[in-house]
């Protein structure tokens, strides 16, 4: 695809909950999260939610693709990637349904596969999912309220967030789902950055590993530097499992100016998909 192409202002918004709200404010109602929390198989219970956003989604994804393709082509991934997501959606590994603000990054993560498949068909690459994504998601972070962002990136920096983020962290270390992420927090010392994680396993990794498309990973990690940008929250990032390295080294400082872009990063990723050495998963 040709790189150069942007989308015009009027597009239907296409990532209308990737990675701005979390999870479970997404998923379900105060009111009714208790229940749903003791459901088995979470992703065949939020079945209709999940698809209907995928669909909503998509109708942007079309955009796109007619712009940079053809109506044709546009048509042909967009009824594929619908048909795969339902298909890829009820085996969906369990890693704790609402009780894991991660889960909602492997629901992500079969968006990116379901459009690879139809895609990959016609001749394109990981790339050109990855970079599809990236600027959808840049638009729609770019349409964010100001007092939104604000807020959510304050939040991630109050005493309640730390504490949430420590519980999390350690609860990923008893290795209760296989499938699961595995990190440690890191309190910053407030001049380098003020917090951050190390992940040793990646659940985005163990996924597209189990799928045959490890070459997918590196490509949903730049999203998380659209994000810190727009919210405020200064993440630097030297490593990734998903490049291949040992270990995703998240840090975050409040304030600090976010330099990771798809142009500084793509080069590396490109690099490692052509040479095989992506997506790192436990031995």
């Amino acid at each position: 695809m040709n790189e150069g192409k942007r989308l015009e202002p009027a597009r239907r918004r296409f990532l209308q909950w990737l990675m701005l709200v979390p999870c479970a404010a997404v998923i379900a109602p105060d009111a009714v999260q208790a229940a749903l929390a003791s459901i088995s198989n979470y992703y065949l219970h939020h079945k209709d939610t999940f698809i209907k956003a995928f669909d909503d989604t998509n109708q942007g994804a079309y955009q796109y693709l007619k712009v940079q393709l053809s109506e044709e082509k546009a048509g042909i991934i967009t009824q594929g990637a619908a048909f795969e997501f339902r298909n890829i959606l009820p085996t969906l590994p369990d890693v704790g349904g609402i009780d894991n603000d991660n889960t909602c990054y492997l629901i992500i993560a079969a968006w990116y596969l379901a459009y690879y498949r139809p895609m990959k068909e016609l001749g394109l690459l990981a790339d050109d999912v990855g970079f599809m994504i990236y600027e959808l998601n840049r638009i729609d972070l770019e349409n964010m309220s100001e007092r939104q962002a604000v807020q959510e990136g304050k939040a991630k920096f109050s005493p309640e967030a730390e504490t949430r983020m420590k519980h999390w962290a350690e609860n990923t270390q008893l290795r209760k789902y296989p499938e699961n992420w595995v990190a440690e927090f890191i309190k910053g010392n407030g001049k380098n950055f003020d917090f951050g994680y190390n992940y040793t396993e990646c659940g985005l990794c163990k996924f597209f590993h189990h799928h045959n498309t490890p070459e997918l990973a590196p490509y949903v990690c730049l999203n998380d530097f659209l994000r810190s940008k727009r919210l405020n929250t200064g993440l630097h990032r030297t490593e990734t499992l998903g490049q291949g390295d040992a270990v995703c080294n998240f840090r975050y400082k409040y304030g600090r100016p976010v330099t990771q872009t798809w142009d500084t990063e793509i080069s590396l990723i490109r690099e490692r998909v052509k040479s095989g050495r992506v997506c790192t998963v436990p031995s």
